[in-house]
């Protein structure tokens, strides 16, 4: 999911909001989606990088932990990102410690942002650890 942010980079302050909706699938992390990520994002220059707020909301398709039967499960994840064109981490051979301002995402050379690795990290980590298709699900004994 590509975002645009030419027009956002021509003047320090420039704000936009975004609604973008994107068919993707992960299922190679367990994660398969049944609908589009819709993406509704605020975006702001704020000079040396750009500030994304928003959310992303999907469906998922999950496996009962109890019953094995498939079942679809709303996600919905809060987007908080900072994209900059220049690396913030200086390059140093010694180890540095990290702080939170560090971790800067990269602006492409075309002015994009690619949010797909981002959504494909905050879905999979979103994911019940033990999933159930229904809290009093009985399991494979209980069909009988």
């Amino acid at each position: 999911m590509r975002i645009d942010l030419t027009e956002l980079l021509q003047k320090v302050g420039n704000e936009t909001d975004i609604e973008q909706s994107e068919k993707v699938s992960f299922p190679e992390d367990g994660l398969t989606l049944t609908k589009p990520v819709i993406v509704n994002a605020h975006l702001a220059n704020i000079g040396p990088s750009v500030l994304l707020l928003g959310r992303a909301e999907t469906e998922a398709e999950l496996e009962c932990s109890r019953c094995l039967k498939k079942f679809k499960y709303p996600i919905a994840i809060e987007l908080e990102e900072e994209f900059s064109k220049e690396p913030l981490i200086p390059k140093k051979s010694k180890e540095i410690e990290l702080r939170n301002e560090d971790f800067v995402l990269p602006i492409e050379e075309d002015n994009t942002i690619d949010l797909t690795e981002l959504i494909r990290q905050d879905l999979s980590l979103e994911q019940p650890i033990k999933t159930l298709c229904s809290p009093d699900c009985k399991g494979i004994k209980g069909d009988k």
